[in-house]
């Protein structure tokens, strides 16, 4: 695998069939994205089902089912919508002559004069001026079409709902009967969002990695905290977006990126990437330099949303994304990566995994060769950004899967260990079967003894294959 940036795709209406499954598969997939705010579970079963079918031995495709938390949307409008131009007033609430249907008590308690609704991804913005009996009266202060069950942000509020719904607690007990790999929660506040998900998940399967959508201010002036309780991030910048001042996005991107890098936690950035690709068949330059940025920022991942779910060019924006990707990590500055320092002291596998990293590079080794049963050590040497590729030999399927997300790792599945000697020869044996390695090569290897202990990497050596 040349790239080592991981690409998430949205599956939707756009991917219908197992071939075009495949085709996204080709053309650069690692993680597949179920969204629960489109669709059912039966279409998801199905893309289950062929991604699971269709995943290379090499470098697996994960699944990560991402819940729709507390969204809230308007009310039914007509079908051709409600056209508004900027200065119009309308009346919003929940009575039946409110010309902007809002029937979440959650939303319309929060409201008052001077108050700033985003419509949709924010097409339409309304300033609340007044009452008219029961009703909000507000003003437009752009034109556009107002359509039925679109999402409703108040800026700067923060609403009182829990973190997890019933319709989320159910979605959860689905992914986890299909294999999920991951499940992303959206609106996360704080750490304590985090953990009760955990809670959730546990009830279902312990094995899954939890991802903390970033996309409120809440979240971002919590961001060590959530990191420290999340096995997965993403820079969510389309709500984020509504949640605070458009210019302020840029930097929160950078910085969340930063933190997760120097924690060792795996990061995604997320939202419009290459939006043009839903209609063009090539993307902008804005977007190309978008995508090169994030990549030479750090980010473990890049995701597309729309541009695969129901975009009209679906393989073609991943063939895009990945050739952006490549030309950004031939500019990245490996010795800068080498040279991060942890917070605080680094734990055992940390510097485990900064040896291995710092060793590859002065021996110039063909790949750092790491043996793991939870993923934890492979993680780690990411971080680092090593000019090597990071080959992970696991016997978990879970793990096998889970570093579908992680910047420059590739996965294999090897026997359970009986001795450090035998999970080393059968790593060595599995990724010269796979062509990554050859007779030959040094390679730098990571592994525990006693063997298959999670959590106990305290070994690193070097070696040439034979």
């Amino acid at each position: 695998m040349r790239r080592r940036t991981k690409i998430v795709c949205t599956l939707g209406p756009a991917v219908q069939s197992r071939e075009q499954v495949r085709d996204l598969i080709q053309a650069g997939m690692n993680v597949a994205r179920l969204n629960c705010s489109h669709g059912d579970w039966e279409t998801r079963r199905s893309f289950a089902a062929w991604v699971r079918e269709l995943s290379p031995e090499l470098a697996p495709i994960g699944l990560l089912v991402d819940l729709q938390g507390p969204k809230f949307r308007l009310g039914m409008l007509p079908p051709e919508g409600l056209a508004l131009e900027a200065g119009q007033t309308v009346t919003v609430g929940q009575g039946p002559d409110a010309q902007v249907p809002i029937h979440q008590p959650e939303v319309l308690d929060t409201l008052c004069e001077g108050c700033r609704l985003l419509l949709g991804d924010g097409e339409v913005e309304l300033k609340i001026v007044g009452n008219q009996g029961d009703l909000f009266l507000a003003r437009s202060a752009t034109a556009g079409i107002v359509r039925s069950r679109k999402g409703v942000t108040v800026v700067g509020k923060r609403f009182s709902v829990p973190a997890l719904t019933d319709r989320d607690r159910a979605d959860i007990r689905t992914a986890a009967e299909i294999g999920a790999d991951f499940i992303a929660l959206s609106y996360v506040h704080s750490a304590e969002d985090i953990e009760e998900l955990r809670r959730e998940v546990g009830l279902h399967d312990r094995g899954i990695r939890l991802c903390a959508k970033i996309e409120t201010r809440d979240a971002v002036r919590s961001i060590d905290d959530i990191i420290q309780a999340s096995d997965l991030v993403m820079v969510a910048r389309g709500d984020m977006g509504l949640q605070m001042e458009i210019e302020e996005v840029p930097m929160a991107q950078k910085r969340i990126i930063e933190r997760c890098t120097r924690a060792g936690v795996p990061v995604i950035t997320a939202t419009q990437m290459l939006e043009s690709m839903v209609v063009n068949p090539r993307p902008t330059r804005a977007e190309a330099t978008d995508v090169f940025n994030a990549v030479l920022d750090g980010t473990d991942a890049v995701m597309l949303s729309a541009e695969t779910a129901a975009g009209a060019h679906p393989v073609e924006a991943v063939r895009y994304m990945s050739r952006i990707a490549e030309r950004a990590e031939s500019q990245f500055d490996h010795h800068a990566a080498m040279e991060l320092a942890p917070d605080g002291a680094p734990h055992q596998t940390e510097a485990v995994a900064h040896a291995a990293a710092r060793l590859a590079h002065d021996i110039r080794a063909k790949a750092i060769v790491s043996t793991s049963t939870s993923g934890q050590t492979p993680r780690l040497v990411s971080k680092f950004r090593p000019r090597a590729p990071i080959l992970c030999a696991t016997w978990s399927e879970k793990t096998y899967r889970q570093m579908s997300c992680v910047w420059g790792v590739e996965s294999l599945m090897i026997p359970p260990p009986a001795t450090t000697d035998e999970i080393v020869q059968h790593a060595l044996i599995g990724f010269q079967r796979c062509k990554r390695l050859k007779q030959g090569d040094p390679v730098v290897v990571t592994a525990g003894v006693p063997a298959g202990t999670p959590g106990n990497t305290n070994l690193v050596l070097t070696q040439v294959v034979k």
